[in-house]
């Protein structure tokens, strides 16, 4: 069963890159077993979760100004489906939402800081309301 996850990230593919290997290197090389890297494109890392082993699996694809991610999880053991009738299915759910986590994190990590309202004035307060 895969499990994908994509996001659309407003940085070129070679800054996603070197942030997931820079992530990458800052981890517990007996935690992970890099089984692909093709810069800048896709990279493809054994992991165990839960005690479960898993291909975790990034792909950046060029869209104009940025790229879009996309994050694949691939349980590699028939106890993700033991697990996932145990859990009436929230095992996948916490997976699901461990991408998008990480998704989410890349994205912030590379993408240029945005603009807040935190300090503007809001419209409705310029009228009196």
């Amino acid at each position: 069963m895969l499990i994908e996850k994509a996001f659309a990230i407003e940085a070129p593919p070679a800054a996603i890159w070197e942030a997931l290997w820079a992530e990458l290197g800052s981890g517990d090389r007996d935690t992970f077993e890099v089984e692909e890297s093709n810069w800048p494109r896709r990279l493809r890392v054994r992991v165990k979760l839960s005690g479960i082993p898993c291909l975790l699996t990034y792909q950046i694809e060029p869209k104009g100004d940025g790229a879009e991610v996309s994050a694949t999880l691939e349980p590699l053991s028939f106890l993700f489906g033991i697990y996932q009738m145990a859990t009436f299915g929230h095992l996948k759910r916490n997976y699901e939402i461990m991408l998008v986590v990480g998704l989410a994190n890349l994205k912030k990590a590379v993408e240029p800081p945005t603009e807040t309202l935190e300090g503007l004035a809001l419209e409705g307060e310029d009228r009196g309301m």
